[in-house]
């Protein structure tokens, strides 16, 4: 179940909800990419040298793909190794949000997110306290749920719960305030009538992402998130002002999360062109 409100709030002020410190977060999957081979690793230090060039270029589709192929190889050769696993969980899951932005990719990212599922479950059976197994496990097991529909989803709150409270404890920054983007996420998708029945409101979503926000303020899905909030909260004010700075800012201002930056930039304009279809456009330096 989810943790009533009042557990919630209070949880706020207890060890589990760490202070938030002001920093770049540093993602612990890129350490298999960038990382040098450990000695006696039968992965060559080629095939790492050739993922690191895909991650880099990961916005082009082909070498999205061209680096879940590489990772393929590299958990063939290295199984045991966690940072392997996690870092194809992560290539199959950004694969799947990439082509979200094209058409008639519905099958393909399901597929996906499988992949990714199956990926994290391996980290973690490796690695129970896996913080990218268990993050990535919830993740694409949501993207798969939204993507396919709720009832043929293979999405499980209580999995979901115990696997974030994992990365909670180890790295609340882990992928950008990925944790209270998350939970920000989960209240927002609710239906409403659910929502209140378990006693949380839109507001709670609010304050998740404003959490995840001041992580990752450069992290454009936290603002993206929030904006989409404050439509479903009647706030089209409030919204339109986060989508603006979201369409003014430079997409390689994190560079680490440039391709991430660049579609969530692609989905505000489509947002705009929606909502707000009567007002200019705004522009930003990534063009």
């Amino acid at each position: 179940m989810i943790p009533s409100r009042n557990k919630l709030y209070r949880a706020r002020k207890t060890k589990f909800f760490l202070p938030l410190r002001a920093v770049t977060p540093v993602l612990a999957f890129f350490l298999s990419i960038s990382n040098p081979v450990w000695p006696g690793s039968p992965v060559e230090p080629g095939l790492l040298n050739q993922a690191e060039e895909s991650f880099s270029r990961r916005f082009e589709i082909s070498q999205a793909g061209k680096l879940i192929e590489i990772y393929r190889n590299v958990t063939t050769l290295d199984p045991g190794s966690e940072t392997h696993w996690i870092a194809l969980a992560y290539a199959n899951f950004w694969l799947g949000n990439r082509l979200s932005l094209e058409k008639d990719t519905k099958r393909e990212r399901l597929t996906l997110y499988l992949d990714c599922v199956s990926a994290a479950r391996e980290a973690i059976r490796i690695n129970p306290n896996s913080t990218g197994g268990n993050f990535w496990l919830v993740l694409c097991q949501g993207r798969y749920t939204q993507t396919h529909g709720l009832l043929g989803g293979s999405f499980a709150l209580g999995d979901s719960i115990r696997s974030m409270q994992v990365v909670l404890l180890n790295d609340r920054e882990y992928y950008f305030g990925g944790v209270d983007r998350y939970w920000g996420r989960v209240f927002y998708e609710v239906p409403g009538l659910l929502r209140k029945i378990i006693n949380f409101t839109l507001e709670d979503s609010e304050y998740f992402l404003k959490r995840a926000i001041s992580i990752a303020p450069d992290f454009l899905m936290n603002h993206r998130y929030l904006a989409e909030t404050y439509l479903k909260m009647g706030e089209e004010e409030k919204a339109r002002k986060v989508l603006e700075k979201i369409l003014n800012s430079s997409a390689g201002t994190l560079p680490a999360a440039e391709p991430e930056n660049l579609r969530e930039q692609e989905i505000a304009r489509r947002i705009w062109r929606e909502k707000f279809k009567r007002l200019p456009l705004p522009t930003s330096p990534s063009g």
